[in-house]
């Protein structure tokens, strides 16, 4: 039998989980006011005893902006004392960049709400990732101070370790060893602000990362690469946003699985890799038992040495190996570009099954030889030819050709066959239809002696029924 992937039984789990360390809450309440809601700061203003002042969130001051004293005057006074509602200005005291809202005015929707990833050490060395929410809410009170809201989800790792803990409908937290740690919890380096109430965190957004590096420093997990693997999972969504929430807790799990794989590969510059699988979920048919890299790819070290030489290694890219080899081709350069040309494709599967019935009459080189040659022959990639050569397949079956002759599996021109059988198909399919128009026709025919009697001819455009009896008539005439 193998090493069991988690070691942890839910007495074990139940037990850590109750040991754990205290929420550090005033901590998280001044991180979410300082990093996570800095951009989210407001200046009110109101009227008290003839004087106009201002309460700023970002310092938590009232300032008075109709200073009589001149010297005291500013322009940051002016620019406060003249704005409007929802004006964008300078606090006079602390400077910070805030929005200036009316105090009279109706707060029902101003609450500001996110995520925090609080990450702590265990005693027994692992990680405990909780993700409660924090909020700040002006709709009853515009001094509202940060608050904390109930945790959310949690998530505990170690090597050969892992339980999640869940919040249940009753309120309560269900702690379990065997879920796989959700998707709906990426994580970001930099604030980011929800735009909802809801603690899901959608495309965009994230929970902001608490103590994460110092806690990996002096956990069992400190050997992960996460600035690494941090900055190919950025690469990975190209997005416009900076700093993109990334699956840490995906990341976390598969190292707590397989911690001596996940770090080989991310060192030896397989960080796209193991982003692949992490971010999007890839299988590529690793053999995850082994630690070494290439051994894990099921390839040879010459093979993965060839591998590394033209590009990072990706999940794309042990597809169209594993494709070669199942053809028996040559690993050569223009052979893997082949192979990989079919998995930036919906019809891959088509591909696939075209390419078995070129191989049932040619060898595996020969064969892509061949697609080559149709490519180059007008048709531009190697999926463009497969996808009309398995059309041309289908038109030979449709026209009673016999596909298992060489001469018909493997035509010399593709590209002219496949035009003349489409033009001969539509031939037939118009003979059909003017067929079955001609009968369509032949029994109107037949049948427009007995329309005529029952039917008094009025006008060329309609045929109009005549009444049935004395009361269809006055029927008729009362409408």
């Amino acid at each position: 039998m193998g090493k069991k992937l988690n070691t942890l039984t839910q007495e074990q789990a139940r037990k850590i989980w109750n040991g754990r360390p205290k929420l550090p809450e005033k901590k998280i309440k001044k991180f979410a006011h300082e990093e996570v809601f800095v951009n989210e700061q407001y200046f009110f203003k109101y009227k008290e005893c003839d004087h106009r002042y201002g309460y700023c969130t970002a310092c938590g001051k009232d300032v008075q902006i109709d200073i009589e004293n001149m010297r005291l005057w500013t322009d940051k006074h002016a620019a406060c004392r003249s704005a409007r509602h929802n004006d964008t200005v300078c606090c006079p005291v602390c400077g910070h960049e805030v929005q200036v809202k009316d105090a009279g005015r109706g707060r029902s929707q101003l609450i500001n709400t996110a995520v925090v990833a609080v990450t702590q050490r265990t005693r027994n060395g692992g990680i405990l990732l909780s993700f409660v929410r924090v909020y700040e809410d002006y709709t009853r009170n515009y001094k509202a101070a940060p608050e904390r809201g109930t945790l959310l989800y949690a998530a505990y790792f170690n090597l050969g370790q892992h339980f999640v803990a869940e919040q249940t409908y009753g309120g309560g937290l269900y702690i379990s060893i065997k879920q796989k740690p959700t998707l709906r919890l990426p994580c970001t380096v930099e604030p980011v602000k929800l735009d909802h109430n809801s603690w899901k965190c959608t495309e965009g957004e994230g929970a902001k990362l608490l103590g994460f590096e110092e806690a990996l420093e002096r956990s069992n997990l400190r050997y992960l690469p996460w600035e690494a693997y941090h900055e190919c999972a950025q690469q990975l969504y190209r997005s416009t946003i900076t700093n993109y929430p990334v699956n840490l807790l995906g990341l976390l799990y598969q190292y707590s699985r397989y911690p001596v794989l996940t770090e080989r590969l991310i060192k030896e510059g397989n960080g796209d890799l193991v982003a692949e699988q992490v971010e999007w979920d890839c299988t590529t048919g690793m053999d995850y038992k082994q630690v070494v890299p290439y051994k894990a790819m099921r390839l040879t070290k010459q093979e993965y040495r060839k591998l590394k030489t033209q590009d990072n290694i990706c999940c794309s890219t042990l597809k169209a190996t594993k494709a070669l080899k199942k053809y028996g081709c040559k690993m050569t350069d223009k052979n893997i570009l082949f192979f990989l040309a079919f998995q930036y494709t919906w019809s891959q599967r088509k591909c696939y099954k075209a390419l078995d019935v070129l191989r049932q009459h040619l060898s595996p080189q020969k064969a892509i030889n061949w697609v080559n040659r149709q490519a180059a022959g007008g048709y531009g990639t190697p999926t463009n030819v497969l996808s009309d050569y398995s059309d041309y397949l289908d038109q030979c079956r449709r026209l009673g050709l016999d596909v298992n002759r060489k001469e018909v599996a493997v035509p010399q021109n593709l590209r002219d066959l496949h035009r003349q059988y489409s033009e001969e198909l539509t031939h037939r399919a118009n003979e059909k239809k003017a067929k079955e128009q001609a009968e369509r026709a032949k029994k109107l025919a037949k049948d427009l002696p007995k329309l005529k009697r029952k039917y008094t001819y009025a006008s060329s455009g309609l045929f109009i029924r005549p009444a049935e009896g004395p009361g269809r008539s006055l029927l008729h005439f009362s409408a």
